[in-house]
């Protein structure tokens, strides 16, 4: 069976790190079991490092700002995290920035090239920046769209490229939004019993 592209560079990887660490040095009074399996899992630790830089990114996501009026600049700080929010709704006149957070699987950060679209672009433009890690969403016509942003060039042949969405929603200026919050799910009829009058009254 042929080995996949993974596997091969599980194997440089792991080949590399041995060569990196060095032979196995017993210290007198020291248990060669307890030596070598320190050694073993030091190895195992530069590998997965090695094999995440080869394998370049695997995980994906954006991390949405506050939504601000699109005469102001936008915000430079620190962008506070938000992972798993995949919708961020805004009024005409407003806009808000999205950043990639990209890493490898060791979980490391990455910078890979990326290319962002909209399916809908009368609903918003986007402002991509020169180094793309980053990309300002202008409020355009009233609707939905969705914005990708897809990894160009480090995919393995045959694979899906590796992509991250989010829904965005431009509402008319003044337009006041409502949030729905569903509550506990119960029986529309009584079970049987619940609707009895207690034993003694009567109805």
């Amino acid at each position: 069976m042929p080995l996949t592209d993974r596997a091969l560079a599980r194997a440089a990887a792991v080949h590399a790190a041995a060569l990196l660490h060095g032979p196995i040095c017993l210290e007198p009074g020291v248990d060669r079991a307890v030596t070598e399996h320190v050694a073993q899992a030091a190895i195992r630790r530069l590998a997965d490092g090695l094999a995440a830089y080869v394998l370049g990114t695997t995980r994906i996501f954006l991390t949405p700002g506050p939504v601000v009026d699109e005469a102001k600049p936008v915000p430079t700080g620190t962008i506070t995290h938000q992972e798993g929010n995949t919708m961020t709704q805004m009024n005409t006149g407003h806009q808000f920035q999205l950043s990639i957070d990209a890493k490898d699987a060791a979980g490391f950060p990455t910078r890979p090239n990326v290319q962002w679209s909209i399916d809908d672009p009368a609903v918003a433009e986007l402002r991509v920046s020169e180094d793309e890690q980053t990309c300002v969403v202008v409020s355009g016509a009233p609707g939905s769209a969705v914005l990708t942003v897809t990894i160009e060039d480090e995919n393995s042949e045959g694979q899906e490229p590796l992509s991250a969405t989010h829904a965005i929603d431009v509402v008319p200026a003044g337009t006041a939004t409502i949030e729905l919050v569903a509550g506990d799910v119960e029986n529309e009829t009584p079970a049987p019993g619940e609707g009895d009058a207690p034993e003694g009254e009567q109805l």
